[in-house]
């Protein structure tokens, strides 16, 4: 059997695996739903936020200004900041808060990706019958699959409340819409390599649970304090010397080591940076596949 073929039965099975088992099925149902509770609240503050705009008489120019300069001091790049503030702002708000909440979907159901087919030994039926580093790959790639359409599910919703609310055409909802959820896909192949990875050590799912769990809340919060500094220096700098324009902090090595940090990269108008941004992220995740391939062929299942 060639290993296209091998890695194609793995992640249809995963998918199965995911969309049929209790764990999975209610993952699902509370994300769409608290997708969907989330899209009404934004809808309600961006509701009140344009009612306050037209009372002070701010002009949209003037507010559109501001958000690029926001955006931009966010993603630390500016050419980034000046493309997406063109976005409509709902699509725009739930790319970034999809992003924090994907690990977590990461964690529930990539944890014992690995691990449960090491603790009840059903690796070694796979392992007959494919070659390890299939094995390997079609688990990633099963997960992979599976947080993508969740994270699609979640993106529909908001695509329905904006263009339900008039906020944008359809054609531009649809066409940000597609473009935010696709750069969110390289972003969420570095968690879904790194929960294998992890998964792949242990053959009890409950550790890889919290040995992952605690992978993923340090990572995020050394890239938080890494990221808090520059950009607290930047707005004391802008606020002391009154400047009418925000300049973003040069990016440090630590940011470009978490993967959401590379959002500004796969955003960007600019082909070059799209090309380093899926290089990093594509490039770290198929590492992580690699080093838990070696592992595998080297574990006694």
């Amino acid at each position: 059997m060639s290993p296209f073929r091998e890695i194609s039965i793995l992640v249809l099975r995963e998918l199965r695996k995911s969309f049929r088992t209790v764990k999975g099925i209610l993952l699902f149902v509370f994300t769409v739903l608290g997708g969907g509770l989330f899209a009404y609240l934004l809808a309600q503050s961006d509701s009140i936020r344009k009612q306050r705009m037209a009372e002070k008489a701010i002009s949209p120019e003037a507010l559109l200004e501001v958000k690029k300069q926001a955006l931009g001091l966010w993603f630390t790049n500016t050419a980034t900041g000046e493309h997406v503030g063109n976005a409509p702002f709902l699509l725009m708000v739930v790319f970034a808060v999809s992003l924090w909440l994907v690990p977590g979907v990461v964690l529930l159901l990539g944890f014992d990706t690995v691990s449960g087919d090491l603790q009840h030994r059903t690796i070694r039926y796979w392992t007959v019958r494919s070659r390890r580093w299939s094995y390997v790959a079609g688990k990633f790639f099963g997960l992979w699959a599976t947080c993508s359409i969740v994270a699609l599910a979640m993106h529909v919703l908001i695509w329905i409340v904006v263009i339900a609310r008039g906020e944008a055409t359809f054609g531009e909802t649809i066409g940000w819409g597609l473009r935010f959820w696709l750069a969110s896909l390289p972003i969420l192949s570095i968690w879904c390599a790194v929960s294998v990875l992890v998964s792949s050590l242990f053959k009890t799912p409950i550790l890889a649970l919290l040995l992952t769990g605690g992978t993923f809340f340090m990572w995020w919060l050394t890239y938080f304090v890494a990221w808090l500094g520059p950009h607290a220096h930047a707005l004391d700098d802008a606020a002391s010397a009154n400047a009418a324009s925000l300049t973003p902090p040069a990016p440090t090595f630590l940011m470009y080591t978490f993967p959401s940090f590379h959002d500004r990269l796969v955003l960007s108008p600019l082909f070059s940076d799209v090309a380093l941004g899926l290089f990093i992220t594509l490039g770290f995740a198929a590492a992580c596949i690699a080093g838990t391939s070696f592992i595998v062929a080297k574990r006694d299942v």
